[in-house]
């Protein structure tokens, strides 16, 4: 029998009951689960009852009611994972009980805020899950221009907070991510071209380290972790609280996207490359290829600019005269509309395969590649999306955080998304066929957030000259791969 399926059935067996905790008896004599090292291995009644009252709110176990609720992400191919148990946290004192307890009793732990991680390490087989989703104290001061907010809190939640002022703080473009990954692994949306990424503007944050420590990181206090956690991912400790600084933003903009067909396609790409790399900062660009409902693919270049309307309207006038697309789309609207657009097509419980690199150069042989492999999409909600970074993102040196894609002009981004389970087999294929072939014109490094099945070692390239400074920081801060499940940075000591 499989380890993870021998878990399964354990917890299945050992927890067959609603579990109040109001009295120890009330527990399984036993809870199994896995260790660090992936050892099968059985927890007492008396040490859970221990984390159970050490928690604030709940400790989940897997009959416990709402068990299989909390435990799935927004990533479908996940469903499958059950933690042996779930650490509701709703402060830091629960994340550090919830830490020495693991570290104690040398249990792997996996990580959740949001829970949109694309590769669904947030939650694991056998292993304890501090959850941070129910962390979600938000406060946003128009005086000083800073927002802090608490690891549970979700984009569209401090997108409120900070339009409340006029203001927003760089965050991503579905409004029920979470801000504590989308934060840790860098933070792009359509406001990083002129505002940075989110962990450019980040100014100061709570940790809990793999020692059970509390600890405030900013560029005066543990500056080594604070360099880190700005694009090092989930690799240094269990952040519970970040403060940003907002940047004025009008309630109104526009944005949109221009619809082109198939036809015009290759022709419209080249267009866009060459438009994109004199672009101004405020205008944050796009383009991607989707399927309509029919099966007929079609080509999208979406635009979003970061100050009036009426100023908007005049840098994309010369873009207009390029081509002629089906229909031009692009209008005002509210930031808040906007960061809402793409919820109906990202839902929860989608099974999502998504690959990314970033890109150097353009070679115009790509869109020949990129429209022979659509061709053979088997689902009708994948898309190829290319997305223009630059802009106030390479302000800073590409050793000022641990972000290490400064100075790359694009990420190219293949997102598969279906429903049946039946389907996963195929479109796993032909994403991982189709990302093959377009290899030769990437580079080898990719965002940390659109981590999928990459492994260590690619990890480790893509961090390219920063790797060496982040494995140092590891060593000290983790130097036993306590926080293991992520794009991980592992330690040499």
């Amino acid at each position: 029998m499989k380890r993870r399926d021998f878990v399964k059935s354990t917890l299945g067996a050992i927890t067959a009951s609603y579990i109040p905790f109001s009295r120890a008896s009330d527990i399984p004599s036993e809870i199994a689960c896995i260790s660090r090292t992936g050892k099968i291995m059985a927890l007492k009644r008396a040490d859970v009852s221990d984390l159970a009252k050490s928690l604030q709110r709940k400790l989940l176990l897997s009959s416990t009611p709402h068990y299989h609720q909390e435990r799935k992400l927004w990533n479908g191919l996940a469903d499958d994972k059950r933690p042996a148990l779930i650490a509701q946290c709703i402060d830091s004192d629960d994340v550090v009980n919830a830490v020495n307890f693991a570290r104690t009793h040398d249990l792997l732990v996996s990580v959740r805020g949001g829970g949109h991680g694309i590769s669904g390490k947030a939650v694991a087989d056998g292993a304890l899950l501090i959850d941070l989703s129910k962390m979600s104290n938000l406060s946003a001061d128009p005086i000083t221009m800073t927002t802090t907010a608490e690891a549970g809190v979700l984009l569209r939640e401090m997108d409120v907070a900070t339009q409340a002022h006029k203001m927003a703080v760089p965050a991503g473009v579905v409004s029920h991510t979470g801000i504590a990954g989308l934060t840790l692994g860098g933070g792009i949306g359509i406001n990083m071209r002129s505002m940075g990424l989110s962990s450019d503007n980040l100014l100061s944050v709570q940790i809990v380290t793999a020692d059970g420590k509390l600890r405030t990181a900013n560029e005066n206090e543990n500056t080594d972790l604070f360099w880190a956690v700005r694009g090092g991912g989930g690799n240094f400790g269990i952040v519970t609280s970040f403060t940003f600084r907002m940047h004025k933003l009008d309630s109104e903009i526009l944005s949109g996207v221009m619809v082109y067909s198939m036809a015009d396609a290759k022709d419209m790409f080249n267009r866009y490359f060459d438009y994109s790399l004199d672009a101004p900062r405020e205008l944050n660009m796009s383009a991607a290829m989707s399927l309509k409902p029919s099966g007929e693919p079609f080509l999208m270049a979406g635009f979003a600019y970061m100050g009036s309307p009426k100023e908007g309207e005049k840098v994309l006038k010369s873009y207009r005269k390029l081509g002629k697309p089906i229909a031009d789309l692009i209008r005002p609207k509210t930031f808040l509309r906007q960061q809402t657009l793409l919820d109906a097509g990202n839902p929860h419980g989608t099974k999502y395969y998504i690959r990314g690199r970033t890109m150097d150069e353009y070679n115009p042989d790509l869109i020949d590649v990129m429209m022979e492999k659509w061709r053979h999409s088997p689902g009708r909600h994948n898309t190829m999306r290319l997305i223009r970074f630059g802009g106030a993102i390479d302000d800073l040196a590409p050793d000022a955080t641990a972000w290490p894609h400064r100075g790359a002009k694009w990420d190219l981004e293949l997102g598969g998304s279906w429903i049946d389970p039946a389907l996963s087999t195929k479109n796993i294929k032909w994403g991982k066929d189709y990302w093959d072939a377009l290899t030769p014109y990437v580079s080898d490094r990719f965002y940390i957030n659109e981590m999928m099945d990459e492994t260590q070692e690619e990890v480790a390239v893509s961090y390219g000259a920063n790797y060496p400074r982040l494995v140092k920081i590891k060593n000290k801060y983790d130097p036993k791969n306590f926080f293991r499940l992520n794009g991980n940075i592992k330690p040499t000591v």
